[in-house]
């Protein structure tokens, strides 16, 4: 009997306004809130998620305009997220731009359109899924390493392994390209 009247007494007044505000608050998430929920990852823990069809795209390669102008281009001038340029990356290789995609790594790995289509083009295209990664800095650079699956789709085996981006790490006297985030290997690919 005493706990019922000491837990009515507690929850009566003040602290049930208290406990009602803060039911509100988490009804009506702010806007911000909303986008960031957006933009991250979902429960898997996925950066890029590029398992579902994509209704958009035919399957044919797109090299027209229209298709390029929906990749994030600013990605390619990214220095602080990385998985800027691991999401324009993804999208590119799912809409078959294997020249965008290629524009994706670094020169050291001499990737080509080519190789790139060679690899990953196929009749279905290869699905690609990246996780969340790490970043890490060793002697003068950044490096930021992720787990990736390629699903090449029509019964093929799909390959695990991790995606590998570098970017200088602002020394003097480096390059627009080196201080830009780059992909130098993964290891689901042959370069």
């Amino acid at each position: 009997m005493r706990i019922t009247t000491a837990l009515a007494t507690l929850l009566s007044g003040p602290a049930l306004l208290l406990l009602a505000a803060c039911d509100k608050a988490a009804d009506a998430p702010s806007a911000a809130a909303s986008a960031s929920m957006d933009a991250a990852s979902d429960a898997s823990g996925a950066v890029v998620d590029d398992v579902a069809d994509v209704a958009a795209t035919d399957g044919a390669p797109s090299v027209d305009g229209a298709v390029a102008s929906t990749l994030d281009m600013g990605a390619l001038a990214e220095r602080r997220d990385p998985e800027r340029l691991v999401r324009y990356y993804v999208s590119a290789v799912r809409v078959k731009d294997w020249a965008s995609a290629a524009r994706a790594w670094s020169l050291d790995a001499q990737m080509t359109p080519a190789k790139l289509e060679a690899s990953l083009g196929g009749d279905a295209g290869a699905k690609l899924a990246v996780g969340k990664g790490d970043v890490e800095g060793a002697a003068g650079s950044l490096y930021y390493e992720a787990p990736l699956v390629v699903d090449f789709g029509g019964g093929q085996p799909s390959k695990r392994g991790t995606i590998v981006l570098r970017r200088v790490n602002d020394v003097p006297g480096a390059s627009e390209e080196q201080l830009n985030w780059r992909i130098e290997r993964t290891s689901t690919l042959t370069q």
